[in-house]
Order: C-alpha cells, then structure tokens, then sequence
C-alpha cells in the first residue's frame, strides 16, 4: 500500500478547511492510491497467496473426492442399501446432503471463476461466463459513482446549488489514482483498492481469497463467500453425522491394535529412533502405521470401517470450524460496515501508533529517520478519506474548492442501521446504490463542513 503525507489544510484562497488527521493510498473507507507516487516498474516476486491459491482448490477438491466416496458409496450404497437392504433411509438422508452440498459447490464456483469484464481465459471462457460473476470495472464505477453523488447533492442541496461537484482526493487535493502494475494512474473511487495477487484494481475489495484463488468483493463475490462459509458446518453435520460412531470405533480399534502388535512394539515403540522428531511425530507416525497395517488385515469389516474416515471427519472438522468462525466475524464486521481489510488497515495503524508511543520514550535513543518513516506509515493508515467540494457562489463567477475530511468514527463506512449495511452488502442492489459507493451520511457530513448544508439539516 502506497502512503500519503498527513496535511494541515488551512483556509486559502480555495478555502481548505478540516484539517484532521491523514489518510491513506488505501484507507478503509476509500480507494486511495495505492502505490507510491511514481511509474518504478512492478517487482516481480512469489506471493504467498497465489502460492496457496494454486495448492488449496486442488487439496479441497481430494478432499470432496475421498468425503464422497465414503459418505456415499461405501456407506449409502454399499452399506445402507446393499447390506441392510434399505431404500427409503439412504434417499432421506442423500437428499438433503446433497442439496447442501450443491448450494455449497455452486457458492465456490461462482466465486472461483468470477472474471472482469475484459478478462480473456481461453478454453476456461465458457466456465468463467456460466459459472462465475463478473467483478465491475473501475473505470465504470467511476461514472457510476459519479452519477450516484450528483444525484444525491441534488436532493440535499437547493436548486441553485446544482452546480456543486464532489470528487475523492488526497491531502493535497489531487486524485486519488493507481500506479502499481499495469493501472497506470486510474482513478479510483470510493471502496475500490489494488489487488497485489491479481495485479489489478477492485471495486469494493474485501480481501484476496486463497480457498478460490480468487478475490473477495461486494458485492460481487462476497455474498457466495459468506454462502459458502453457512454452508460448510451444516452439510458436515448432515454428510458425516451417521459416520461419526463408525469413526470412533475405528480410532479405538487402531489404538488397541498400536499397542497390542508385536512387530509395530519391536520395530517402532520401543526403538530409540521413534524418538527423533519427538512425541508428537513418534505417536502420529506409530498410529500411521498401524493403521495401515490394521487395514490390509484380512478381516471382515463394513464397508465404512476404514482410516479415512477418522482422518475425514477430524478434517472436516477443522473445515467447518474454520468456516463458521469467518462467517461470524464477516458477519459481525459487516454490520458496522466494516470489510477485512478494513479492519485489517484499522489494527495496522493501531499496532504503529503504539510502536510511536514507545519511540517516543526513547526520544532521545531514537533513530529520527526510523520515527519519520513510522509516521509517513501510520498517515498511510489513517481512517480518514479527504474529500473536495467545488462550488460558483451566486452572483460570481470564480469556482470555490474546499477539501473537508471524513473519519470512520463520523460514520464513514456505514451505511445506517446493521441491517441497512448487511443488505448493502450481501443483498441485490438493482434499485439501491452498490456497497463500494459513498453513504450518503459521509456526503452529508462533508457538505456540512464546507458550509454548503446546515447541520439542522
């Protein structure tokens, strides 16, 4: 993320006022520049998430194929069905799983294969187009953003203030624009950031998404996110619920059989060598092999009864746990209109302002360049978004321009009530302006401080 200088903007003779603190190239409540002020060519590296976004759909996709075949073919069908000469159970139960499992594998795909607009994938287009969204361009919400605050100064302001405009900035009244990559200065508007792992802007970014390999934006791939996240602890539940005393049993079984084996006692646990990687490696190793012993042992056993489905269920708690814990704090975040990176930005510069408090005692130990660049950050963090009012008073002829600022505690980030908020961001907003755009209470507030609007109002 780019930084950008904190300014005290005095009254001039384009009337600067609201000289608080800074803000950043990508504050939470705005798109802001998010590369340093200057065209130095990208830096080609390996990024930690495209690493894991190559690696996580494959072993998500393992992981469905092992869960399937146990959850259905070797306990529905071959068990239920077969064995126990069943019908109507294994349909009441299939039923619901794999409707579950449909919405959730549908959620995924819409937000895996979501695409620009201009995105060109070849023999991947057709997937792309059917199965995933289309994240909005820039450049268009740009207008559209444009067109939603001209309508709304419209409707707070007289008819013969029409002529007001309304534009982002930073603190020194310049657009707020993108240099990294191949953005080559785009203007940004309100909510839309750049992308490192992807390489490009995105309105309404909410974080890059190694599960999908994907982006998370609102609203166009956040709602199937959180879909998916709901998803994912009831269809464990449901898939595996009848599974979960058969797992028991085997990991019970795997331990009588660890301890009770002469061969695993001789080569394995009472060998100095099972020690070198510790306990933990010694008891995941011995239980490792005895169960693939215990499995190749010609005995009668259900067609369930193998070591994966211990190894299944255990991951798959730790898939749901996992899920449900995000999809709650998504959820609550979102209701203060808050996205990750949002909050992600507000602890950043919370965790600099107490690396400054504690220079600040070593005054006179400190490095005066290491405190300049600790601030230039901690302005690059601020959650406050400057916005510049331009204006023809009546009777002349000269354009007035004012820049006014907007913090987070002056409810620049929501949208109103937590509900307005969460249908903001997760419902259709076909009649209704789309999340990444300005609230209008943030409008208000800065017309209020340029004088333009009454407080009354």
């Amino acid at each position: 993320m780019s930084l950008r200088q904190r300014a005290s903007i005095a009254n001039s003779d384009r009337t600067t006022a609201d000289t608080t603190t800074s803000t950043s190239s990508d504050q939470p409540s705005a798109a802001v520049h998010d590369g340093v002020s200057s065209n130095r060519a990208p830096q080609k590296r390996i990024r930690l998430n495209r690493v894991l976004g190559r690696i996580v759909p494959i072993i998500l996709l393992v992981y469905i194929c092992y869960a399937y075949d146990l959850v259905v073919h070797r306990y529905a069908i071959r068990y239920l069905y077969v064995q126990q000469k069943c019908t109507l159970l294994p349909l009441l139960w299939l039923f619901p799983t794999h409707a579950l499992f449909l919405w959730s594998l549908r959620c995924y795909l819409c937000v895996f294969f979501a695409h620009s607009k201009t995105q060109t994938c070849g023999g991947l287009t057709w997937l792309h187009n059917r199965l995933g969204t289309c994240f909005p361009s820039p450049d268009e919400s740009q207008r559209l953003e444009e067109k939603h605050l001209a309508q709304a100064i419209s409707a707070l302001l007289p008819s013969e203030r029409s002529d007001v405009r309304v534009s982002l900035c930073q603190s020194d009244g310049q657009p707020i624009r993108c240099n990294r990559d191949n953005c080559r200065g785009r203007i940004k508007c309100f909510r839309t950031r750049h992308c490192g792992d992807c390489g490009t802007c995105r309105v309404g970014f909410d974080h890059h998404c190694a599960w999908f390999d994907n982006d998370i934006t609102a609203p166009s791939t956040l709602k199937h996110f959180i879909g998916f996240l709901l998803s994912i602890p009831p269809l464990y539940l449901v898939a595996f619920g009848p599974i979960f005393p058969t797992a028991w049993r085997v990991v019970r079984q795997i331990h009588v059989f660890a301890f009770s084996d002469t061969h695993l006692r001789e080569t394995w646990w009472q060998r100095w060598y099972s020690w070198i990687g510790g306990p933990a490696f010694r008891w995941i190793f011995g239980f490792g092999m005895a169960a693939t012993k215990w499995s190749s042992m010609a005995e009668e056993r259900l067609p369930h009864e193998t070591p994966r489905a211990p190894v299944l269920v255990a991951l798959g708690w730790v898939f749901a746990f996992v899920a449900s814990s995000l999809a709650t704090s998504s959820l609550m975040h979102l209701r203060h209109g808050r996205l990750t990176v949002d909050v992600e930005r507000e602890r950043a510069f919370q965790r600099l302002q107490q690396r400054l408090a504690k220079l600040r005692k070593e005054e006179q130990q400190t490095n005066q360049t290491k405190t300049a660049a600790l601030r230039q950050k901690i302005d690059s963090l601020a959650p406050v978004l400057y916005i510049k009012l331009s204006w023809i008073e009546p009777e002349a002829t000269e354009r007035h321009e004012r820049i006014v600022t907007v913090s987070t505690d002056e409810g620049l980030l929501s949208q109103g009530s937590p509900w307005s908020n969460l249908r903001r961001f997760l419902g259709r907003t076909t009649d209704t302006k789309p999340a990444w755009s300005l609230p209008d209470n943030a409008l208000q507030i800065a017309l209020q401080k340029s004088s333009l609007l009454s407080a009354a109002h």
